[in-house]
This record gives C-alpha cells, sequence and structure tokens, in this order.
C-alpha cells in the first residue's frame, strides 16, 4: 500500500526539471518508481538542495538513488514542517521512510544526519555537530539562546535518542530545566560522563549493551550512594566487562 503523505503540490517526475524549482524554503518527499514514499527531507533553499541531489546522484546515498518522483511543499518553518511529516509517518507505518533510517555509526556520521544549530525558527547558525564529541564542543561554544531554543522543542534528547541510539543520555538530556548559563553547564556535565569505554583486551571503544543501578557502600560519613553499571561486549574481540557509569547521592525522599 502507498502511504500518501499530506503535502501540498502533485507528484513530479524527479530530473533535470527539477533544478527550477523555487529558490525558498520547503519540505520534500521522494517515491520510488512504484511511487512508495522512500525519503522526507526538509530545506532551507529547495533549488540548490535538488541541484547537488541532481549533479551528485545524491552522492554517497544509494538509497535515494531509488527517487522517482518527488512532491514539494514552501513553508519558512521547514524544521517543524519536516519533524511533523516524520512524526506522523512513524505513527502511522511503525518505521521511518527507508531513506530516513538512522545511520549505524556512533562515531561521526553524515552532514545529512548532522544536528544544525539554530538561534529561532528559520535563524540558523551554519553550526553543525557530526559527533558526540563534535556536539559537546559545540554547546560549548554556540549563543545560549539557541540552547535554549533547542532544549525547549526537546531537539537535543531527540537527536541523541535517534540518531546516536543512546537512549539513557537522551533520557537525562531530556530532564534537563534550567536557563542560562545553569543549561549550558549541565548539558557538558552530562556529555562529559560518557558511557563509552575502552576494551581492556583489543583497546576499541565501545558502549554498553545495558545498564543497571545498584546500592553502593556508604561513605565514611554514611552518605548513600547509587551506582550505574554497565555490561559491555566488544565488537571486535568479544571479550566482555563492567564498568561504572555514574555515581549519585540517594537523597533523603528516595530513603525514606
Amino acid at each position: 500500500m502507498v502511504y500518501e503523505m499530506p503535502i501540498s503540490g502533485k507528484m513530479y517526475y524527479w530530473g533535470d526539471k527539477a533544478k527550477h524549482v523555487p529558490e525558498i524554503p520547503g519540505v520534500y518527499t521522494f517515491y520510488d518508481k512504484d511511487k512508495s514514499l522512500i525519503y522526507i527531507g526538509k530545506s532551507a533553499d529547495l533549488r540548490v538542495t535538488f541541484i547537488k541531489y541532481l549533479q551528485t546522484n545524491f552522492s554517497k546515498d544509494p538509497c535515494k538513488r531509488k527517487a522517482k518522483y518527488y512532491k514539494r511543499e514552501f513553508t519558512q518553518n521547514q524544521l517543524d514542517r519536516a519533524k511533523e511529516l516524520l512524526e506522523e509517518h512513524q505513527q502511522i507505518n511503525n518505521s521511518f521512510p527507508p531513506c530516513n533510517h538512522p545511520p549505524e555509526s556512533k562515531k561521526e556520521i553524515a552532514s545529512e544526519w548532522g544536528f544544525y544549530f539554530y538561534k529561532d525558527i528559520n535563524d540558523p547558525l551554519h553550526e553543525v555537530a557530526l559527533s558526540m564529541q563534535d556536539l559537546k564542543e559545540k554547546i560549548g561554544k554556540v549563543p545560549i539562546e539557541s540552547l535554549e531554543f533547542h532544549q525547549r522543542r526537546g531537539d537535543f534528547a531527540q537527536w541523541i535518542k535517534v540518531v546516536m541510539k543512546d537512549q539513557q543520555l537522551a533520557g537525562t538530556i531530556q530532564k534537563i530545566d534550567k536557563n542560562g548559563e545553569d543549561l549550558r553547564a549541565a548539558f557538558l556535565i552530562s556529555l562529559n560522563n560518557s558511557r563509552e569505554a575502552k576494551c581492556p583486551a583489543c583497546g576499541v571503544q565501545t558502549l554498553p549493551v545495558k545498564t543497571w543501578k545498584m546500592a553502593g557502600r556508604p561513605s565514611k560519613t554514611g552518605v548513600r550512594q547509587q551506582l550505574t553499571i554497565g555490561h559491555y561486549r566488544c565488537p571486535r574481540c568479544s571479550k566482555t566487562f563492567r564498568r561504572m557509569l555514574f555515581k549519585e547521592r540517594i537523597r533523603e525522599r528516595e530513603e525514606h
């Protein structure tokens, strides 16, 4: 069954004529030869994006090369509109379109999946993060207005969860409720508490396959600690090992 997106305009053949699309912001969808939706995209300048696709034959993205048709919708609010279309597709089909699936790599990703910083809707900073380390560096220097804008929308948590596939960190970021430089500091603390660990056998960095919490021994002053432990399996040599990820004080209200 072909899933028709609620996007304005008719369906066009994908080809050189797409170079003449207006030079304005918008969202677009690609369809394969059977007119099945394969990709939902957004652009601050549709003509520039389409020309790049045509000149490079979608560069290193063989999935999009299946495009035979497209639709486009002009909107100044392309970020929210694209997010809305993706969420609707996921709710109806329980999945993203084939070419919208996040990459498997957790190191550095293609620019298409990068985190693009904005100060507000249609006010880009022209800063992009392509890895967790990159995200940390950008968070340390972009204007605080940008951090507050994205945090209000839940953009950081969504990107970390969907693209970087770190649900626990995404949950931690989502819960941060601060403003100004306190927000920046909270982000950096959370991001510095990396869950990656080096395999003691071959040195490959990897993420835990599961985590759990347990009570630690009380300190000399009687303060109780809760530990978060990670269980790892090296993707190269299959060695398993554990690492303590976080240590936090158990608050009074949690004890009673």
